[in-house]
Parts: C-alpha cells; structure tokens; sequence
C-alpha cells in the first residue's frame, strides 16, 4: 500500500508504517544557537513498532506529536458542514445564471410599489 515498511538499524528490523499528522509542523534549525531558520514543512511520520505490535489501520495519526495536540482534529478543528449536494448544485447554478445576467430559477417576485 505504499505506507508500511520495514526499518534496519544495524541488525535489527523492526516494521514501520508512514501516518499523517493533523496538522502540518514547523521544523527549524540553528547554526550559531540565537537564529532559527526555518527548513520544512512536516506532514508525515514514521512510526517504527516492535515485532509484537500491530500495525495501525489508520491512515492519519491523530494525536499529533506532543501532548497538547492530543486528538487535535477532534478538539481544534472546525468540522466540516452537512450540506446537500442537490442543494449546492443548484445554487451554483443559480449563481452562474446570475453571472451571465440571467435569473434565479424558482424566484418568487414581491411587488412593494403601491
């Protein structure tokens, strides 16, 4: 599948599996202990297991990668709305009408003028 893998260290193999953060991290470095310079972007981990461990059947590793990101799609995230998608075809194609200098289809017309 393109995420598990074995790691070697020396003699030693232990499996491994490749998870996805919750959210991206900052990775910085320093060459004279006062600058940081900034040297990716991390969105990935290795996890490396021992032989007895079971694999994880996640793709996304949840808890992130110290304890205040804990469950943190859960907790920081907004989730995503429940929308009909009937409901957003049809307003996208009000809005492409309206665009192109038509109408709202279904658009009832109150007179205010007396």
């Amino acid at each position: 599948d393109g995420r598990t893998g074995t790691f070697v260290i020396g003699n030693d193999r232990f499996p491994a599996s490749v998870l996805d953060l919750p959210c991206v991290v900052e990775s910085y470095k320093t060459y004279d202990d006062s600058a940081l310079v900034k040297t990716a972007d991390v969105g990935q981990m290795i996890l490396v297991r021992d032989s007895g461990e079971a694999s994880p059947d996640v793709v996304e590793y949840r808890h992130g990668l110290t304890p205040p990101m804990r469950d943190a799609r859960k907790r920081r995230f907004r989730r995503e709305p429940d929308l009909n998608p009937e409901l957003v075809q049809r307003v996208e194609k009000d809005l492409v009408n309206i665009m192109s200098g038509g109408t709202v289809e279904n658009l009832d017309i109150l007179d205010t003028n007396f």
